[in-house]
Order: C-alpha cells, then sequence, then structure tokens
C-alpha cells in the first residue's frame, strides 16, 4: 500500500504516474490502466482543488490473471453538503469556473468497478476500484484490512489476513515492533505462520505464530474466530492491538489483551467469549491508530462499505508517528 500526499498541482502528475507504474507491474489491462489515469487524474485534481489535507492510497493487488486496483482517496474537510448533487455532472464548488476534468465524482463512480463514498464536515473518503473485484468470503461475512506504513517508510511491521474456514472467519491484525524493511520481514514470518495453520484452532494458530517469532523483535497481535452466523466470537490478544464489537444499536464492546509480546511471552493470553449479533461489526487496530475518541465517528459511517469505514478510521485516528493497521469485518444482512 503506497501512501501519497496530494496537496499541489504538482502532485496529481506524480500520483498518475506511480499508479500507472504500480498497475503495469501488477499486469492491470490496457483499459483498466486507462480508467485508473482518468480516475486518479481527477481525484487527486478535487482533492487539491477542493479539499484540506488530501491523501491518495494506492493498493495494487495481483490476483493471476485478474489483478485489480484499489485507490483511497481522503481528505480532512470541508465535507460535501449534497453528495447526490456532487455526483451530478458538471458541479462544482471551485471558484472562477475552474471543474478539473469537468466530470467529478460521477465520471470516477462510471469509471470504477466498484466505488463508495463518505463524507461530512471533517473531510471525504473515496473507495474505488479497478478491475477484479476483491474474492467474496461468502454470504455470511466481508471483511478488508488496510495497512499503511510509518511516513517515510514503504513498508512495516503491521499486518494483517484472513483465513476463510467451514463456520468462521479467522481474522489476524498483528503489530511487529519497529518500523522499517526488518519489521516487514518478522511481519511476513507471522503472516506465514497463519497460513499454515488452515483448519487449526484459535489456539494452535496462536501457537504457530508464536514459535515463528520466536527469537526475533516480537510483536503485538490479535486473532479472532469470527463465527458465520449470529453467536459466540472467540478472540485471543496478546499486547497493544485492540479490538471492538459494534452491534446494530449501536453498543460497543471491548476484546481485552493480555500484556506481552507474541515471540518472547512464555504464557498464552487467555481465549475470551463475546456475543456476535446479527448484523454485528468488528473494529480491529494497532496502535498507530488513537482509540475511539471522545466524541465517536457518526453512526452513517458505519454503513458504508468496510474500505470505506476503514480509510475513514485510519485518516481521522492515525498518530502519524507508526505503522498503521486496520481492519473492519461485517456480517452481512
Amino acid at each position: 500500500m503506497i501512501s501519497l500526499q496530494v496537496t499541489e498541482i504538482s502532485q496529481v502528475g506524480a500520483a498518475r504516474r506511480k499508479a500507472l507504474h504500480e498497475a503495469e507491474t501488477i499486469g492491470l489491462s490496457a483499459d483498466d490502466r486507462d480508467r485508473l489515469a482518468l480516475v486518479v487524474t481527477e481525484a487527486a485534481t478535487n482533492l487539491v482543488r477542493h479539499a484540506r489535507g488530501g491523501e491518495m492510497i494506492l493498493i495494487p493487488c495481483a490476483q493471476g490473471a485478474a489483478p485489480r486496483f484499489d485507490v483511497i482517496v481522503l481528505d480532512d474537510g470541508p465535507g460535501l453538503s449534497d453528495i447526490q448533487a456532487a455526483m451530478t455532472d458538471g458541479y462544482t464548488t471551485a471558484q472562477g469556473g475552474e471543474r478539473g476534468l469537468g466530470g467529478g465524482l460521477g465520471a470516477i463512480a462510471r469509471m470504477s468497478d466498484a466505488f463508495d463514498i463518505y463524507s461530512d464536515p471533517k473531510g471525504t473518503t473515496l473507495a474505488i476500484t479497478i478491475g477484479k473485484l476483491k474474492q467474496d468470503l461468502g454470504k455470511a461475512l466481508e471483511a478488508v484490512g488496510l495497512i499503511v506504513p510509518k511516513p517515510d517508510f514503504s513498508e512495516g511491521g503491521d499486518a494483517f489476513d484472513l483465513r476463510l474456514e467451514a463456520r468462521h472467519t479467522m481474522i489476524m491484525l498483528m503489530d511487529v515492533l519497529g518500523h522499517g524493511p526488518a519489521a516487514a520481514v518478522e511481519a511476513k514470518k507471522g503472516v506465514e505462520a497463519f497460513e499454515r495453520s488452515t483448519g487449526a484452532s484459535l489456539e494452535a494458530t496462536a501457537a504457530e505464530i508464536s514459535a515463528a517469532l520466536s527469537g526475533g523483535r516480537g510483536a503485538a497481535a490479535l486473532l479472532v474466530e469470527l463465527p458465520h452466523t449470529a453467536g459466540k466470537l472467540r478472540a485471543m490478544s496478546l499486547g497493544n492491538v485492540r479490538g471492538e464489537i459494534l452491534s446494530p444499536d449501536g453498543a460497543r464492546h471491548g476484546i481485552p489483551s493480555t500484556p506481552g509480546i507474541v515471540g518472547a511471552s512464555a504464557k498464552q493470553p487467555r481465549v475470551t467469549e463475546h456475543n456476535w449479533p446479527a448484523e454485528g461489526m468488528l473494529v480491529l487496530s494497532t496502535d498507530g491508530l488513537r482509540g475511539s475518541e471522545r466524541v465517536p465517528e457518526p453512526s452513517s459511517l458505519f454503513f458504508r462499505e468496510p474500505m470505506t469505514i476503514a480509510a475513514t478510521l485510519y485518516k481521522r485516528r492515525r498518530r502519524g508517528t507508526d505503522d498503521c493497521g486496520v481492519v473492519v469485518a461485517r456480517a452481512r444482512q
């Protein structure tokens, strides 16, 4: 995942060139690359002309013969007062008749294979996909993870993974101590251990990961066994990775964590069980993000797509001094 600041017009072309370079690397088709170039140009131009604190996250994803490219567009405000009007061709809030490429958000949506938007006075988030849509985890669950390295680093120690089992999905979010390439190597070991444990219990998976990280930097990690129907969610957490369950009625329930370091602590954390409601939502985050704000995000955010939710939480809660990892999983209706 590549984070680019887009706050001045010279950065628009740089963002387009970077996106096209990464798209060619993963084998995105020529048609998809053309659409990607237009989407990135229009979105980046909008950031410069209409917003504050513009940021674009590029997520190239190679999937064999069917790669895709996700683009996350974020800003710090002032937000859109009327999203429906903003989606109309020719709409602009710019002074002096400036209209970017003239198509605006409506054109971006039409050129995308998937598009979602959230906006309030604190800012706007666009989640865009060009190419094949993400793999379906089944009818019961949708889940995404967003990992952004510490500023000025191209990789880091935060990592997530998902494992689809017969009756549940296993989710891991990890935060290896430190930053940069060395931390990324350790994080890869943890992800490989998680994937080797397909079919194993929550406890056995945690033990495999701990063994893989033994003798290294160590990590904080949260593992969740998320059922595909309403029931009991099981979790194991060691170190400073937070988990929260959101119920449809707005109630929030935290997942406790045991102090320690994965790969260094001799004792495994205990398993905790929590109610998992129908239409529930799970939010996991590393300590690169602040905890819930005193005034939480509007409830309307949590009706958007999981990637839109994850990206908005990242933008608004990030500390700016660490790798950031956030996972959002939601039970489908």
